[in-house]
């Protein structure tokens, strides 16, 4: 048998940093894939090959040895997730990945290449579980991989489209709320990479750190962009896109303020915002590096605006509203 597994890029809308603190999120897919090819073998083998690297080991012994065995930095996620299926699991497999887009420019590789490999898994081994139950597997796997995360990535990457996403606290489940189709279509997102990136989780230390002596400031700023991201759903819900984009505006000065916007992030947003044909700019990610991201076209720009943006790498990318899926070959 021969399967073809797909999941979206993602990325964050609103909601960095305040998310991973209980508050909630909007996130999207967009049009860059990565794809898994399933082969069921007889040899009880599961063999993966990628770009990042290569990897062997039996089915035997991924159902009985602790995941500390199989440990591989480039392919933590699908290890991980091969791990959490594998009681179901009845034959080998020769997986092969492929992908759209490069693991460093902050489209969410990880969460994409999670995603395919639950839904994937999920029909191979005929589990018949639904996104949420997917997403709690894969929530507990970012967990034991990162130590800490929301998931809203890979809820985006599951999901597709535009959702407004609801972590998981002490008091209540993940739960994820898709946007009407038609935000997917209104959107328009530029994407400007920095050239750099920051790990999510040594940007989230730096922060602790920077405020641990101010922390109930840090939390009322939390709260603020928790409730920015509440309202900016509602703009969207409601289409009312110029209040949506002054929202985003809003956002992104929280973002200054709790210091993740550094110099060349914030030059990105001013010649972007200089831009006609730009709406609203903010950082898309954890921040101090990765992406800025832009609502319009970079029409009508200041001919420094232009020279400042040309020396940065452009990503081409558009909403989709296509979320995790696995087709069966015969």
């Amino acid at each position: 048998m021969n399967w073809i597994s797909r999941a979206p890029a993602n990325l964050m809308l609103m909601g960095e940093h305040s998310v991973v603190y209980g508050h909630p999120a909007l996130a999207c897919a967009v049009d860059q894939f990565i794809e898994i090819e399933w082969q069921s073998t007889d040899d009880g083998l599961i063999c993966i090959e990628s770009e990042l690297s290569d990897y062997e080991l039996t089915l035997e012994e991924l159902k009985i040895a602790p995941l500390e065995a199989f440990e591989h930095p480039k392919l933590r996620f699908v290890i991980h997730a091969l791990k959490a299926f594998a009681p179901s699991l009845q034959h080998g497999l020769q997986i092969v990945i492929n992908s759209d887009f490069s693991s460093t420019v902050g489209l969410g590789s990880s969460a994409a290449v999670l995603a395919a490999s639950l839904h994937g898994l999920n029909q191979i081994t005929e589990q018949n579980l639904d996104t949420s139950e997917l997403f709690q597997i894969g929530r507990k796997i970012i967990l034991a991989i990162q130590g800490r995360g929301s998931a809203t990535d890979l809820a985006a990457s599951l999901t597709g489209g535009v959702i407004y996403f609801q972590p998981q606290t002490p008091e209540h489940q993940a739960k994820i709320f898709p946007l009407n189709s038609l935000v997917v279509d209104a959107l328009s997102p530029t994407l400007i990479y920095s050239g750099y990136k920051t790990p999510t989780a040594e940007v989230l230390k730096q922060v602790a750190e920077n405020w641990e002596t101010q922390e109930p400031l840090m939390l009322e700023l939390y709260q603020l962009m928790g409730n920015t991201t509440h309202q900016a759903c509602i703009a969207l819900s409601e289409r009312e896109y110029d209040e949506f984009y002054r929202l985003c505006s809003v956002y992104q000065g929280l973002m200054e303020a709790l210091g993740v916007s550094d110099s060349t992030l914030s030059k990105l947003i001013y010649a972007m915002e200089s831009c006609g044909g730009i709406h609203a700019a903010k950082i898309s990610g954890s921040g101090l590096g990765d992406c800025v991201l832009g609502f319009g076209d970079l029409q009508h720009c200041p001919a420094t605006a232009e020279v400042e943006l040309e020396a940065y790498q452009r990503i081409h990318v558009q909403l989709t509203p296509f979320g995790a899926s696995t087709e069966t070959l015969k």
